[in-house]
C-alpha cells in the first residue's frame, strides 16, 4: 500500500482527487469534483497551546509567582489514558493529594470524543479487544470500571453485550463492490492464496510460541514478553523486510498487513518493526483455530475509547483536575519538583510544588520541559517518531445505501484508498442505522512531513479529498452529508520503527529523572490503549514506592517482579 506524500497530495488535490500511488485509478471512477460542505477544525487551538513550551519567555522561571503553601503528593501531567491510569493506581495506593493537569478542554487525549444532537462520536481511538490473560493491570482496570464483570470457570472474562461489537462488523470495498469481512482475496491467484495461508500459519505459530523463560513471544503489556534473542531480533527489521524474507510478495497480503500496521500504528509496514507488525496478530489470538481457548472480541462504544477514559477518571475530584493548562517547565528540587504551567485562555502563570511528578504527555516534548535531562535520554526522547492523523466527523442524515450484498457495517474499509475508510459512530446504538448519524473517517499520514502536510491544508482541501475518496464506493454520499468537522492529530501516535521497542534507546524512555516518572505509551513505543495503561500504572507504582506508600502491585507479570 502506498504512502501519501506531500508532492502527491498537492498533485491530487489540484485535480480534486485522491488515489494511492501503487493503485491504478479504477476505470469506473468519475471525474474528480469539488464539494461545498460546511464544517470546522475541532482542534484549532490545541497546537497553539502545546507550542507554548517552545517559547523561551514562558520557560523563564522568574516570571512565575512563588508556589503557594499547598504541596501535592503527585502531579500528573496529561489527561489521556496513561495519565488517568496513573491517577487510578495512585488512589489505589492510598495517595490522595493528586493533581491532574491537562492541556485540552476535556480529558481523554487521543481517546476524546465529540457529540451532535446528543449522540457521541470518537475523535480518535475507538475500540479495544478483550485483553489477553497475562494483561493483569488491564483486567484490573476493566474490572474496576465495570466492563469485565467476572470470569467463568475457565478463566474467560464475562462482559455485558452492550460493550461487545455488534453485527455487521466490517466490510471491504474491492473490485467495485462491497464484501463482508476484510480479506481482499476474492479473485486472487492460487499462489497468492497459498501465501496467505502460510502467513496465517506462521502468525499462529508466533501466537503459540513460548520462550526459554516460559513467556509468550508477543505479550501484552509488551514488557511481559519473552527475552529470547530470536524473538527480540524481529525488532531490528521492518515488517516489509520480514514478509520478503519469507518469500511473500503478494499484493493482497501486502494490503492486509499494511492495513494492520496503519490501523494500530498509523504507519506503513516498511516503517514498523517486524516485532510490532507480528504483535498485531499474535498477542490477541485472532486465529479461528484458537478462538475457543480465549475470547478476543472487539469492545467499542459510540464515543469510542472516551467511554473508558471517562470511567477511568471516575470520581477524581474536580478541584484535583485542571483543564486548559499547559505545563511548560518542570525542575527537580531537593524534596520533589516544581512545575510551571500556564492557564488558558488568560495565560495566567502558576508555579506548583509536588513530591513527585508523572509525565504522561508525548515524550518528545520532555526535552523542552525538563532542563536537567541527561544528554543520552534527551537524544532518545527527541528522536521519537510519530505518525499524524486526520480524523473527520461526517454528519449524515442517513447511512449510505450502497452495498446490498454487504450492508453498512461498523467498519467500512476501501481497498483503493490510503485511508482506513470510515466507522459508523452510532452502530452500537442501532446496527441497522438510523437518521442523523456520524461517519468517522480515519486517514493516517505516514510520510516524515505528514504533520506539516496535515496542518497546511485548508478545510476545503480536506473535504474534497475525503469526498472524492469515499464517493468511489458510496456514489450517493454527497446527498446525505450535512457537514464535515475535522480533527488533526499532528503527533497522533508514537511510531514503533525498527529498534524502537528493544533497541538501545528503549531503556532511556523507561528511566525516571529525579522525582519525575515517564508514562504514556511512548515509553514502550507501542501506541495502544493497553500500553498506555501499563505505562501509567508503572509510573504510579514508582511514585508510590518513592513516597513510602504500602500497596499491592498491579504488574505481577513483570520479569523478576
Amino acid at each position: 500500500m502506498s504512502s501519501l506524500t506531500r508532492r502527491r497530495f498537492l498533485q491530487l488535490s489540484a485535480a480534486g482527487g485522491l488515489w494511492p500511488l501503487a493503485c491504478e485509478r479504477p476505470s469506473r471512477n468519475s471525474p474528480q469534483r469539488s464539494f461545498k460542505i460546511p464544517g470546522t477544525f475541532a482542534d484549532s487551538r490545541l497546537a497553539e497551546r502545546g507550542h507554548l513550551l517552545r517559547q523561551p519567555s514562558f520557560r523563564d522561571w522568574s516570571s512565575y509567582p512563588p508556589a503557594g503553601e499547598r504541596s501535592w503528593d503527585v502531579i500528573v501531567v496529561g489527561g489521556g489514558i496513561s495519565g488517568l491510569a496513573a491517577c487510578w493506581k495512585l488512589r489505589k495506593c492510598g495517595i490522595e493529594r493528586i493533581l491532574l493537569l491537562e492541556l485540552n478542554t476535556a480529558i481523554g487525549g487521543t481517546s476524546s470524543s465529540g457529540s451532535v444532537a446528543g449522540n457521541a462520536f470518537p475523535w480518535g481511538a475507538h475500540y479495544i479487544n478483550i485483553p489477553p490473560p497475562e494483561a493483569d493491570c488491564i483486567h484490573e482496570i476493566l474490572g474496576d470500571i465495570d466492563v469485565i464483570r467476572g470470569y467463568d470457570t475457565a478463566g474467560r472474562p464475562q462482559i455485558d453485550s452492550e460493550h461487545l461489537l455488534k453485527w455487521p462488523r466490517e466490510r471491504l470495498h474491492h473490485n467495485g463492490s462491497w464484501d463482508n469481512g476484510l480479506e481482499p482475496f476474492a479473485g486472487a491467484s492460487r499462489s497468492e492464496i497459498e501465501m496467505y495461508r502460510q502467513f496465517e500459519d506462521q502468525m499462529l505459530q508466533w501466537t503459540l510460541y513460548r520462550g526459554a523463560d516460559g513467556r509468550k513471544a508477543f505479550a501484552m503489556p509488551l514488557e511481559y514478553s519473552t527475552a529470547d534473542a530470536a524473538v527480540r531480533e524481529l525488532d531490528s527489521i521492518s515488517m516489509l523486510d520480514y514478509l520478503r524474507a519469507q518469500g511473500w510478495n503478494s499484493a493482497p497480503l501486502d494490503w492486509l498487513v499494511n492495513y494492520a500496521c496503519r490501523d494500530d500504528y498509523g504507519s506503513d509496514m516498511a516503517q514498523v518493526s517486524a516485532w510490532a507488525g507480528i504483535h498485531y496478530y499474535a498477542c490477541r489470538g485472532y486465529d479461528a483455530r484458537v478462538a475457543d481457548d480465549y475470547p478476543s472480541q472487539t469492545l467499542t462504544w459510540p464515543e469510542g475509547n472516551a467511554f473508558l477514559a471517562n470511567r477511568l477518571a471516575g470520581d477524581h475530584e474536580v478541584n484535583q483536575r485542571r483543564l486548559d493548562t499547559a505545563v511548560v517547565s518542570i525542575r527537580n528540587e531537593p524534596n520533589g519538583c516544581e512545575v510551571a504551567c500556564v492557564r488558558w485562555p488568560t495565560l495566567e502563570r502558576q508555579r506548583l510544588r509536588a513530591r513527585s511528578v508523572v509525565y504522561a504527555g508525548k515524550l518528545h516534548a520532555v526535552p523542552f520541559v525538563l532542563g536537567d535531562l541527561p544528554s543520552a535520554q534527551r537524544q532518545s526522547l527527541a528522536g521519537l517518531s510519530y505518525s499524524s492523523w486526520l480524523v473527520a466527523a461526517i454528519h449524515v442524515t442517513a447511512l449510505p445505501h450502497s452495498g446490498i450484498e454487504a450492508p453498512v457495517a461498523w467498519d467500512n474499509v476501501l481497498y483503493d484508498s490510503p485511508s482506513l475508510g470510515y466507522v459508523v459512530a452510532g452502530h452500537q446504538r442501532s446496527p441497522q442505522g438510523g437518521r442523523d448519524d456520524v461517519l468517522m473517517y480515519y486517514l493516517p499520514l505516514t510520510e516524515p512531513d505528514g504533520r506539516r502536510l496535515l496542518l497546511s491544508r485548508s478545510h476545503a482541501d480536506w473535504v474534497n479529498l475525503i469526498m472524492n475518496d469515499l464517493s468511489q464506493a458510496d456514489a450517493g454520499l454527497e446527498d446525505l452529508v450535512q457537514r464535515i468537522d475535522l480533527h488533526r492529530w499532528g503527533h497522533g501516535m508514537v511510531r514503533p520503527v525498527p529498534g524502537a521497542i528493544f533497541g538501545p534507546d528503549a531503556k532511556q524512555r523507561r528511566a525516571s529523572i529525579g522525582a519525575v516518572a515517564l508514562a504514556s505509551c511512548d515509553v514502550t513505543a507501542m501506541p495502544l490503549f493497553e500500553e498506555a495503561c501499563y505505562a501509567g500504572v508503572r509510573a504510579a507504582e514508582w511514585c508510590g514506592r518513592r513516597l513510602g506508600a504500602s500497596f499491592e502491585t498491579s504488574l505481577r507479570g513483570l520479569p523478576n517482579a
